[in-house]
Formats: structure tokens, C-alpha cells, sequence
């Protein structure tokens, strides 16, 4: 997922040149703004789940309600829906006092490992 601006992973911008290419949608596949609920295992060694909520998903990454067991950019979960799991890497958190507080952004380290329904899948290619 590409990082936005408010979050912990990028400097904030310096000009309002910055801020407006920060906005733009660089992303290299479709979104689909759906709260469906998940699991979240911020430790991959523990069986311990949190259960949470997407804000929006695709193919390869989500955004999610952050759940207290992710802490770092860089954190490897497991991200589970229904019987699906597939590893992720949080890519960003959401900064206190922005509108993503939060909020983390996941990506997959499985791509071929797709967690979502057919439906959700087919759903994410014509939005």
C-alpha cells in the first residue's frame, strides 16, 4: 500500500507541492472501501488473534483498524479471513492527531495467497 500523509512511516511534506503529490493515487491496483471483519496475529510465532475491521482492501494489501499488538513499520502479521491466512508486512501507521490515527496500512507478503472471498475478489476488479 502506498503511504499517505499523517503517518508514521514518511517525513510530513515541506511545501504544498509535496502535500499534493502525497495525494495522489499512485497505487498500482483497484481498492474497494468495505469493512469486513478479520484476525489479526501480531506475533506470527503465537496463536494469540485480535479480532478487527478492514476500512478498505485489495488484492495485495488492506487498511485496518489498528490492533494493539502492532507496533512497527516493518512488523510481519498474519492476516486471517474466514479459514484464509496469509503473512503481511505493516507498511504504515497512522500518526496520533491525523485522520488515520489508528489506522495501519498491510501489505501482502503472500500475493498469490489472496485471503478474500471470490466475491470480495471480483467486487475489488470492477471497482
Amino acid at each position: 500500500m502506498e503511504p499517505k500523509k499523517g503517518l508514521s512511516s514518511v517525513a510530513a511534506p515541506s511545501s504544498s507541492s509535496a502535500a499534493t503529490a502525497l495525494e495522489k493515487d499512485k497505487r498500482q491496483e483497484k481498492r474497494l472501501h468495505l469493512a469486513v471483519p478479520v484476525k489479526v496475529f501480531p506475533d506470527i510465532a503465537s496463536i494469540e488473534s485480535q479480532n478487527c475491521c478492514t476500512y478498505e482492501i485489495s488484492t495485495l494489501g488492506a487498511r485496518l483498524v489498528a490492533p494493539a499488538g502492532i507496533k512497527a513499520v516493518g512488523q510481519t502479521i498474519w492476516l486471517q479471513r474466514n479459514n484464509r491466512r496469509a503473512r503481511y508486512k505493516v507498511i504504515w501507521i497512522g500518526a496520533a492527531g491525523t485522520s488515520l490515527e489508528s489506522q495501519v496500512g498491510v501489505e501482502s507478503l503472500e500475493p498469490a495467497n489472496v485471503i478474500w472471498e471470490p466475491e470480495i475478489r471480483q467486487r475489488i476488479m470492477k471497482s
